[in-house]
């Protein structure tokens, strides 16, 4: 058994150990990924503290998970845009106005340095472009390494809608970038999750 699963059914009887290890594995992780949604730093690090404490309240009615990696981030997003959506009401804000960023990496070895800055300028343009969500749809399937199905269900969306709002995304970029960059594109893209 996947010791991520383990750690979550020690988690689920109580074993603060298990949380303490969950905590350590995920919490930079979702910094990273909260991220994406706001540079607000302490937004998202409240926003983690509130996700872990609510959890370990619930412990006692949580299921158990095929993929622990998946409810958290389905869960912590949840939390996160809760957070976020309630400081935005006091600035009156509204919800579609949200946004979710894609930062690039800063070297590769793909290209010389000046086509790269080229490309990633394109690619910047081009993801500027794209609405939050389909930022997020490519972050969490080229970044996290996320099946669509785990996408949907993160997004709560329909395997099939989000089906469309990745083919949207793709074929935004396919659109903006000409047709040999958007090769390195998705060159770029691929070597920035594993950096």
């Amino acid at each position: 058994m996947d010791k991520e699963l383990l750690w979550w059914q020690s988690f689920r009887m109580g074993e603060e150990e298990a949380l303490k290890l969950l905590f350590e594995r995920y919490s930079p992780l979702l910094f990273n990924y909260g991220y994406r949604f706001t540079r607000e730093e302490n937004v998202i690090e409240d926003s983690i503290q509130e996700f872990f404490m609510k959890i370990w309240h619930n412990r006692a009615n949580l299921n158990d998970t095929v993929s622990v990696k998946n409810y958290v981030y389905k869960a912590f997003r949840r939390t996160l845009l809760t957070y976020i959506e309630r400081a935005n009401r006091k600035q009156n804000i509204p919800k579609e106005h949200l946004s979710f960023e894609i930062e690039l990496p800063h070297d590769t070895k793909i290209m010389r340095k000046e086509r790269l800055e080229e490309i990633k300028v394109q690619l910047q343009k081009a993801l500027d472009k794209m609405t939050p969500r389909q930022r997020e749809v490519i972050h969490l399937r080229y970044f996290e390494e996320l099946s669509y199905e785990e996408i949907a269900d993160i997004m709560g969306l329909s395997v099939k809608d989000l089906y469309k709002l990745f083919y949207r995304a793709v074929d935004s970029l396919r659109k903006n970038i000409a047709p040999f960059s958007l090769l390195v594109v998705l060159a770029l893209l691929f070597e920035a999750k594993s950096s």
